[in-house]
C-alpha cells in the first residue's frame, strides 16, 4: 500500500500537493488489473494529516475487489535535541471482497498505531522514519513497525524518486496467534515528470511474508500514471 509520501515532501522542504490521484496497472499474469490510489495531506502549525485510499479493481469484470485505507496525525514536538521530532498515530483498516457469483466482504484486520518519528538526513537524501507500537485485530502480544518513506527529485525535477519501506510483526498463522512472525513491504516509485502536476512512471512492489499463503519473496512490478494538485 502507499504510505505518507507527502508527510517527507514537507519535511525535505519539496513543494507538497495537497491531493494526488495515482492508477496502477499490474501487468504480470498473477494479477493483471488496475488499483487507484487517493491521497490527501494537509499541514498545519501543530502538525500534518495524511489519509490514503487504495481500490483494486480485480473481481469479475472489473469489479472493485479490496478497499483499504490508512489514516494518520503527526504532532510537532518541539524540543532541541532532535530536529523534526513528532508524535505519530495512525488508524488502517480496509474491506476485502470475494470473486465469487455471490460476493462477500472479507474485512481485514485493522490495526492501530502509536509512537515518534524524526527525519534522518544522509548528506543531501532524507529518510522520514517513525517507530510504531502497532495494535493489530486477532493478534495478541506486542506488534511493532518501522516505516521509513523518500523522496528525491533529479535532473531538474524532471525525474523523481520516492516510496516507503515498512517492516512490522503479526502472527505467522492467524489460527495460532502467539508465533509471530516479520513482514517487510517496500513501494519504490521512478517517475516522469511531464509537467510540475503529471507524471508517468512505475512502482514495485516488494514483499516478504506479505501475501497470504506463502513465506516466499514478492515483486510485483506496475506502470501508473500521477496526478496532483
Amino acid at each position: 500500500m502507499r504510505k505518507l509520501l507527502c508527510s517527507l515532501l514537507l519535511a525535505s522542504g519539496i513543494h507538497a500537493h495537497a491531493q494526488e490521484l495515482q492508477l496502477h496497472y499490474d501487468f504480470l499474469k498473477e494479477r493483471q488489473y488496475l488499483t487507484g490510489t487517493f491521497e490527501i495531506f494537509k499541514p498545519d502549525r501543530l502538525g500534518s494529516t495524511f489519509m490514503f485510499t487504495d481500490v483494486d479493481f480485480n473481481r469479475h469484470k472489473g469489479g472493485a475487489s479490496l478497499a483499504y485505507f490508512e489514516i494518520a496525525r503527526k504532532f510537532n514536538i518541539p524540543n532541541k535535541a532532535i530536529d523534526g521530532l513528532n508524535a505519530h498515530i495512525e488508524y488502517n483498516d480496509g474491506l476485502l471482497i470475494s470473486k465469487s457469483e455471490t460476493p462477500i466482504g472479507i474485512p481485514i484486520n485493522r490495526a492501530v498505531l502509536a509512537g515518534v518519528g524524526f527525519p534522518v538526513k544522509l548528506g543531501n537524501f532524507v529518510l522520514n522514519t517513525s517507530y510504531l507500537y502497532k495494535n493489530i485485530q486477532r493478534s495478541n502480544g506486542l506488534d511493532g513497525q518501522f516505516t521509513a518513506v523518500w523522496h528525491q527529485n533529479l535532473f531538474n525535477d524532471k525525474m523523481t524518486i520516492r516510496g516507503f519501506l515498512d517492516v512490522w510483526s503479526q502472527p505467522k498463522h492467524w489460527n495460532d496467534k502467539n508465533k509471530k512472525t516479520a513482514v517487510l513491504l517496500t513501494e519504490p516509485q521512478f517517475l516522469y515528470n511531464i509537467t510540475p502536476k503529471f507524471s508517468i512512471g512505475s512502482e514495485v512492489e516488494i514483499s516478504k511474508n506479505f501475501v497470504v499463503g506463502t513465506d516466499d519473496l514478492k515483486v510485483f512490478p506496475t506502470v501508473m500514471v500521477k496526478w496532483g494538485w
